[in-house]
């Protein structure tokens, strides 16, 4: 098992995420695990796959670099909603994350760049961005 596989039991087992929800995201991940990529469409071009990009700059030194496919964002996305916050906490204020507009824009094939940008008091920095 993956440890992508194993990080999304985890989060059914912890009840973040129903079994549906996990079955949805395992299903996103099975072509690109198994190496076999969509069969193409004669008289078609092939279409650049676009990367959901999370990165994390602590002022402390740490970074995080984390890449999903954008499949995965909306599923995400549907998560959010459905719990009805979407928010995120920066230095103790939650601040509202229009989720129409990144849905739009994500749905958008040339859409590339920057979603979100966050600047904490500390010196953290976390950018969400299509690539």
């Amino acid at each position: 098992m993956s440890q992508e596989h194993e990080k999304i039991e985890r989060m059914v087992q912890q009840g973040k995420l129903s079994r549906a929800e996990a079955d949805e995201l395992l299903a996103t991940l099975e072509p690109r695990e198994s190496g076999q990529s969509r069969p193409s469409i004669q008289g078609t071009q092939p279409h650049t796959r676009r990367t959901f990009r999370i990165h994390v700059d602590e002022a402390s030194g740490e970074h995080v670099d984390l890449g999903f496919p954008m499949a995965l964002v909306g599923v995400g996305l549907n998560i959010l909603a459905r719990r009805g916050k979407a928010t995120i906490d920066i230095d103790g204020k939650e601040v509202q994350i229009d989720i129409e507009e990144i849905r739009r824009l994500i749905a958008d094939p040339a859409f590339v760049g920057e979603l979100i940008t966050v600047h904490t008091g500390n010196g953290d920095t976390v950018v969400l961005s299509v690539e």
